[in-house]
């Protein structure tokens, strides 16, 4: 392709942006005003159709999203936006970074695919999946509607399960934005942009996985706290901008506030425990990882029938001095929360001992009194000893702890799932889910 060519199809596609641009804006204004603070580069040798830094930049490969009609080049734009929407990358926290990619792909794509046309019939999506075939090559968007209603932590848990696709490693090179406009500042580069070596308009990032998602490469950057503030003040404005319209067109999950960077997202709790349940417990089977409580009670261990149902869930709540006030009601309100989604639960109360045992019956009384026994040091020891001599066999256990806490060396034989404060030390065993401790 001779350099007029090129320029002509930069140009081409720069056009077709501008028109979903002003699209975005007449009928979803939320997402328009988002797409307005948002450079676009235009870059040939990128291995996908885009990728974003999450904060002001969004990079177009013009040689391939020729390939794309608009209403599929209209997906791939909101794409990149989402992820600057749900802070895909600040929710990370540690989390394998290839399932996370996956994860977050998953969550933005049936987003997208619920953004409806204005005017038209019910379900009938405005823009459509990228799945196409290039020179060979098929690309095919993370899309699966048994993620439906899952948020990306959520698919995440589904995810560590199942065999993935490795990831492709790259050295990513992108060009800088050259003013500081918008998308029609950008003027594009030539068709060997990015192989020329580092220059100071260009940026080079190594390590980069190509996660076969179909659309994109995501770019392993962290916001500082000044670029949080601002994205999170640009989100605000993206919803008042929504509000001052009437309410027209879509706006994600009905509120984005819980989003916010800088904020943990709050869990939709009843929906994550049971996927997790149904991730950590297996089909009806025999396994000794749920024994006959017929026989424990004389210390033979054996094959029990399980299922992935939620019998009994012992929740051990931590009232050490290190949990304040705030987290301990944070805490209550959970265990309240919890009590409809299960047959059976045991709450154990307790700091370097377990100072309470409160049954099933007992449960909504006790959280109503919010009053606990507790304030010194934290060990969990106690916890899983008084476990282990009532014979309990969970099919799953619940820690509301800050995991300041000492643990049994050995994990359990039942899943565990940690309920903490915002940056929790990691606990040796166990899967952890954070909870804001501000309340909104």
């Amino acid at each position: 392709m001779t350099e007029a060519q090129y320029n002509k199809l930069v140009a081409e596609e720069r056009a077709r942006l501008a028109a979903l641009r002003l699209q975005l804006l007449e009928s979803h204004p939320f997402w328009g005003y988002l797409l307005l603070q948002m450079n676009v580069v235009f870059q040939s040798d990128m291995p996908s159709f885009a990728a974003t830094d999450c904060f002001r930049t969004i990079w177009f490969n013009p040689l391939m999203t020729r390939f794309l009609s608009i209403r599929q080049l209209g997906f791939v734009l909101l794409h990149e936006i989402g992820h600057s929407v749900f802070a895909s990358m600040e929710r990370r926290h540690g989390r394998n970074q290839h399932l996370w990619n996956c994860a977050t792909d998953y969550a933005i794509n049936r987003i997208i695919m619920e953004i409806p046309r204005p005017g038209g019939h019910y379900g009938r999506s405005l823009y459509e999946l990228p799945e196409v075939d290039i020179e060979g090559r098929r690309f095919k968007p993370l899309f699966d509607m048994k993620y439906r209603g899952m948020i990306a932590e959520m698919i995440y848990e589904r995810l560590a399960a199942d065999e993935l696709q490795d990831p492709t490693m790259l050295i990513l090179k992108l060009k800088l934005p050259g003013g500081q406009g918008g998308d029609d500042d950008e003027t594009g580069d030539d068709s060997s942009a990015g192989g020329s070596g580092n220059r100071d308009d260009e940026l080079e990032i190594p390590d980069v996985m190509d996660h076969h998602g179909g659309i994109d490469v995501h770019i392993p950057v962290d916001l500082d706290p000044a670029r949080r503030e601002v994205l999170t003040d640009r989100i605000r404005a993206a919803i008042a901008t929504w509000q001052q319209s009437g309410g027209k067109g879509n706006l994600p999950s009905g509120s984005v506030g819980h989003l916010l960077p800088g904020k943990k997202s709050s869990v939709p709790w009843p929906r994550l425990l049971r996927q997790f349940a149904g991730q950590a417990l297996a089909k009806d089977d025999y396994s000794l990882a749920r024994p006959n409580k017929r026989y424990l009670s004389h210390n033979i261990v054996v094959p029990g029938l399980y299922s992935d149902s939620l019998n009994q869930v012992v929740i051990a709540l931590d009232t050490s001095g290190s949990m304040n006030v705030e987290l301990l009601s944070i805490a209550m309100a959970e265990i309240a929360r919890l009590k409809d989604l299960v047959s059976e639960a045991l709450l154990l109360v307790g700091d370097c001992k377990i100072h309470e045992v409160v049954p099933m019956n007992q449960l909504q009384a006790y959280v109503k009194n919010l009053k606990v026994k507790g304030g010194g040091g934290t060990s969990h020891l106690p916890v899983f000893k008084y476990i282990s001599e009532k014979h309990l066999e969970p099919d799953l256990f619940i820690g509301l702890s800050d995991l300041e806490s000492t643990f049994p060396e050995k994990a359990p034989r039942f899943p565990v799932l940690w309920v903490t404060p915002p940056d929790p030390p990691a606990p040796p065993w166990g899967r952890v889910i954070e909870i804001d401790d501000e309340q909104e």
